[in-house]
């Protein structure tokens, strides 16, 4: 049976992918159903086919699931966040469990059944919304007017939005004072598609146990310092404002980032502190951090702890250890293991993140932790041993981006030859791969026990932490 685009089709929706799609067969024909979840009957159009696949958006839900529930948002259909909003939360921690699962099951050819006996499952957040400590927004002219939202999937098409339930409370507030700024100031707005206009895109971070807030604006703007008082009385406006209302947080400090490049990459090279420090100050348990506007943190204010307790947990140091952090950022975990370890080493490639991490070490008195600026698929044994006063390495901690640990991380891993690694992954898929290489092509570790944490509520996005020991 042939299909084609923009046929109409009837469907059951009987699994969801790893992107949030519902999963649909007809003639042994696989369908990918935007906008379905798990044991709906929806009428779809047909969007695309390919050799493999038929992809599909669904029109009208013929049969609600049992899973379904009312989205709270607006434009959850459209717009490129939250993709599992209308699926029970429940029922999104039961789909992330088997994923992680199937996939370390698959790709790191581990048995199920193994895996089973030393998984720890999902740990799900109690209040699953306005979790994000982090807001990258893009303004766009619309209709003549200025309008901000997130971009549709896989798109740069902006999908407007009053609120946010993913945002911080009070994130929405802001980015409303920021519009009227903007408006007020006659500042034009960028169009990516001509490189003219000034104004990008902003990035809002907030700490949770702190509650400061910094703002960074994103601007295009080649003579800004000619315009610098200019920005600073659109700053001074932003925070008036905001201070006039409820005001839950502090506007601690403002950033402006010089990005004239016709690029998609949010920040240029060139920051100019506004007003404050250029950093908003948090803390995860009793460890305080700075966090300026390029480093990474963790994203979900309220599961972090979780997290990083999972690390220690199955770190289970003695205190003396000597531990190597690959993929530090600003030390969050090198220094949340101050007091239970004997030395750690971290190691990353952002310059100012690593200025950050030295910072917080001293800001915490932390004496046993070191930090250098390399890049982690770079560096050899040999380097680690002249930064670490030939320190050997019983533990070593990973917590790479997305596309997981590149062979000479791997190869630098085999030198060490630690007893034990922790793993930290966005990525079941990625982490797979390199279970698969050490475990079983190396042959000289064994999965020991792991744990997913629910860090991106109502998306199929899933953390896992996983202790490898060596055998």
């Amino acid at each position: 049976m042939s299909f084609s685009k923009n046929e109409k089709i009837e469907l059951d929706i009987i699994d969801m992918t790893k992107d949030g799609l519902g999963v649909a067969k007809v003639d042994s024909q696989v369908f990918f159903v935007k906008n379905a979840i798990l044991e709906d009957k929806v009428n779809a159009v047909i969007t695309k086919v390919t050799a493999n696949v038929i992809y599909a958006k669904a029109l009208e839900i013929v049969s609600k699931s049992k899973y379904r529930v009312e989205s709270k948002c607006d434009v959850s259909n459209s717009c490129g966040g939250c993709q599992l909003l209308n699926l029970d939360y429940k029922k999104q921690i039961e789909l992330k469990k088997q994923i992680v699962l199937n996939t370390i099951s698959k790709i790191g050819k581990i048995n199920l059944d193994d895996l089973n006996e030393c998984y720890e499952g999902v740990i799900a957040m109690d209040t699953p919304h306005r979790f994000r400590n982090k807001m990258q927004v893009p303004f766009a002219i619309r209709d003549r007017k200025v309008v901000y939202g997130f971009y549709a999937g896989r798109t740069h098409h902006i999908v407007e939005f009053d609120y946010c339930l993913a945002g911080f409370k009070g994130s929405d507030v802001i980015l409303n004072i920021i519009r009227e700024a903007i408006v007020k100031y006659n500042i034009s707005v960028y169009d990516e598609n001509t490189n003219e206009g000034v104004f990008r895109e902003v990035l809002i971070r907030c700490g949770n146990a702190s509650n400061e807030i910094s703002l960074t604006y994103i601007i295009n703007d080649k003579n800004y310092d000619k315009n610098l008082e200019l920005y600073k009385v659109f700053d001074n406006y932003i925070v008036e404002e905001y201070r006039k209302g409820e005001a839950l947080r502090a506007l601690v400090t403002s950033t402006l980032n010089i990005n004239t490049s016709n690029t998609n990459v949010l920040f240029g090279n060139k920051n100019i502190i506004l007003r404050g420090l250029g950093y908003i100050e948090d803390s995860i348990g009793s460890v305080k951090y700075h966090i300026s506007p390029e480093s990474f943190y963790q994203v979900n204010m309220k599961m972090t702890k979780s997290l990083y307790d999972k690390v220690l947990e199955y770190a289970d140091f003695t205190g003396n250890e000597n531990v190597l952090d690959l993929y530090c950022g600003i030390g969050t975990i090198s220094l949340y293991m101050e007091g239970k370890v004997k030395n750690v080493l971290g190691v990353e490639i952002v310059e100012k993140a690593v200025e950050n991490a030295k910072s917080n070490a001293t800001l915490n008195d932390i004496s046993n932790a070191r930090f250098i600026c390399l890049d982690a698929s770079k560096i050899t044994k040999d380097i680690i041993s002249s930064n670490a006063a030939g320190l050997n390495f019983d533990t070593v901690v990973v917590d790479p981006p997305r596309k997981g640990l590149d062979k000479a991380t791997i190869d630098l891993i085999r030198d060490i030859d630690p007893k034990k690694i922790i793993y930290v992954s966005c990525d079941p898929a990625t982490l797979s791969r390199d279970i698969d290489i050490l475990c079983n092509i190396d042959k000289k570790y064994i999965v020991q026990r792991f744990a997913s944490v629910d860090m991106f509520p109502h998306t199929m996005h899933i953390e896992t932490v996983m202790s490898l020991i060596h055998v």
